[in-house]
């Protein structure tokens, strides 16, 4: 049942994505625009998101042929599995301010802890990952990040 709900907010994810990248400006003198990524990924989270609920509905037959159609849901299971997008809205509503090392750094680390990493492990990989990423996107990609609490004479 997780599946089926996870599979149906993916695709509404997806058509909200899609519907708010069409909105984004065109570029005269280019066959594509800003919005070409965003609808690729909205496109992504629809075509999953159905996969993911098609995936569900033999069971669901089975289970109402069995007369057995009770609607239980593991909450924290669900839970679990909407941390990610949680983590997303965290880092873009956080970055500015706490900087991309510092989100990156306590996202990875809360999603090593509700895995059941030990914590002294997942400190360790959490930061170590997160500065690799942020020097290689930064300083190698010359991609600008936010640097937040960590910014020099700032």
């Amino acid at each position: 049942m997780k599946d089926m709900i996870l599979g149906l907010c993916f695709m509404v994810a997806g058509i909200v994505t899609i519907y708010v990248a069409r909105q984004y400006p065109t570029m005269p003198s280019l066959q594509f625009g800003p919005s070409l990524f965003p609808s690729l990924i909205g496109g992504g989270f629809f075509l999953g998101g159905l996969v993911l609920a098609a995936t569900q509905f033999p069971t669901l037959r089975q289970r109402a042929s069995e007369g057995r159609v009770a609607w239980r849901i593991d909450y924290q299971a669900l839970l679990i599995a909407l941390l990610p997008c949680a983590l997303i809205v965290f880092y873009i509503l956080a970055s500015d301010y706490l900087g991309t090392a510092i989100c990156l750094t306590a996202m990875m680390f809360v999603l090593m802890l509700v895995r059941k990493t030990p914590w002294l492990l997942a400190l360790g990989v959490s930061v170590a990952a997160s500065l690799v990423i942020y020097f290689v996107f930064s300083r190698y990609l010359l991609i600008p990040l936010p640097e937040g609490l960590l910014s020099v004479g700032g």
